[in-house]
């Protein structure tokens, strides 16, 4: 039996809340689940009550067939669910992220039911995150750490707002605004920082070191997509590497392999013979390891890997380029600072912007102007004063003109 009410709100707003009977507790009262419809504003009369008709259907369906999620289930209870239901259309990398964001998020709005989760709740809990400290870092959170608890959040809401088993996601931008992330220029080394860097590593004796970190420099490669490489992607008659995968190490999963972030970071690219030279030596040196470990040796193809043969985690490269900095005394960098360098001397060296986000496997070129605002100002003013050079002449400029 189901049982259909109509509620205006202060705003003058139609809401309908359907109610379907469960059938009885132990004690013997009837268990009553609900739902809120809510119409487009575009809707007729008609159309209102006809898509009524069908959801009260829908809804009492579900709760016969076993499905009795409703308004008034715990945020936890609901989110726990959403996760299981989702975790094989997950990557393990995402699935772990959201699992673990979810541990403060249940601490925080888990006994709320899912209905009555207001933006209020949501904008204290992302105040309270701001005074946390990460045990890794033994920081405060950042705001981008912050955003993605915002996104988990959503993306939960989201899924309950399309079930119809909540009227509106209020997370989304309807109804309040996401944390704001500060745009902070990417860490990245100068012309003349770059230059010293590449002498210092062409003189590096560890082949591996100077191989990735060369990678990195010369080709603008995420570090993920550098641990990826396997020999099939290198073309050394053409001077080519391809980029068709990336690697990621996830806590219980081990290495993983999975596709590149988008469409667009499968890509081509072309490097210098003297990128090449280095690559010919670490080949020579790969079969020197293969050899000396013989039947330890496992046959992964990876460029990148483990005394036996075995794939790499990404956090090694992260080491070989630590102990190289602090070996020479260099500025602190990561591997994404070698991605931000090589962008930044394209740009401030002329390289027309839809080249270097092509290079750069961005999905669109506004992607790159976003990142590297600094470089683009920095280039354009060097064009202006070129322009200048070229069209005023040098004894002109000297003239005190009075307009």
């Amino acid at each position: 039996m189901r049982n259909v009410t109509k509620k205006i709100s202060k705003d003058g707003t139609a809401t309908y809340l359907i109610r379907v009977s469960a059938g009885y507790n132990t004690e013997g009262k009837q268990i009553k689940k609900s739902i809120t419809y809510k119409p487009s504003p575009n809707m007729t009369q008609r159309q209102i009550e006809k898509e009524l008709e069908k959801q009260a259907i829908l809804f009492e369906q579900k709760i016969k067939s076993g499905y009795c999620v409703d308004e008034n289930i715990r945020f936890a209870d609901f989110a726990e669910n959403w996760l299981e239901i989702n975790k094989a259309n997950f990557a393990p990398m995402t699935y772990t992220r959201y699992k673990n964001l979810l541990i403060r998020i249940n601490q925080a709005i888990g006994h709320l039911k899912i209905g009555k989760i207001q933006p209020m709740h949501l904008k204290n809990f992302y105040k309270d995150l701001g005074d946390v400290v990460s045990e890794k870092t033994k920081q405060k959170l950042s705001q981008q750490s912050i955003k993605h608890y915002h996104r988990c959040i959503s993306a939960i809401l989201a899924t309950a707002t399309k079930e119809q088993i909540i009227p509106r996601n209020v997370a989304s931008r309807a109804y309040m605004d996401s944390p704001k992330v500060e745009k902070k220029e990417p860490p990245h080394m100068d012309t003349e920082q770059a230059q010293k860097f590449v002498e210092l590593l062409m003189n590096d004796k560890d082949i591996r070191v100077k191989t990735s970190l060369s990678l990195l420099i010369y080709s603008g490669i995420r570090n993920g997509e550098l641990c990826g490489l396997e020999w099939s992607d290198i073309d050394f008659k053409n001077y080519i590497i391809t980029i068709r995968r990336t690697s990621q190490y996830c806590k219980g999963y081990g290495v993983i392999t999975k596709e590149p972030k988008n469409a667009t970071s499968k890509r081509t690219i072309k490097l210098s013979q003297e990128v090449f030279k280095i690559l010919f030596a670490y080949k020579l040196w790969y079969r020197q390891q293969k050899i000396l470990n013989g039947d330890r040796w496992v046959n992964s193809d990876r460029l990148f890997i483990q005394e036996d043969g075995k794939a790499i985690q990404p956090a090694t490269i992260n080491r070989w380029l630590n102990t190289f900095i602090e070996s020479n005394n260099l500025p602190k960098l990561t591997p994404h600072s070698m991605r931000h360098t090589f962008c930044t001397l394209l740009i401030a060296n002329g390289v027309d912007i839809r080249t270097v986000s092509a290079k750069a496997g961005h999905s669109r070129t506004s992607t790159t102007l976003d990142i590297y605002t600094h470089a683009v100002k920095a280039a354009d003013e060097l064009a202006s004063q070129v322009l200048d050079d070229i069209l005023t002449p040098q004894k002109n400029k000297s003239l005190n003109h009075n307009f």
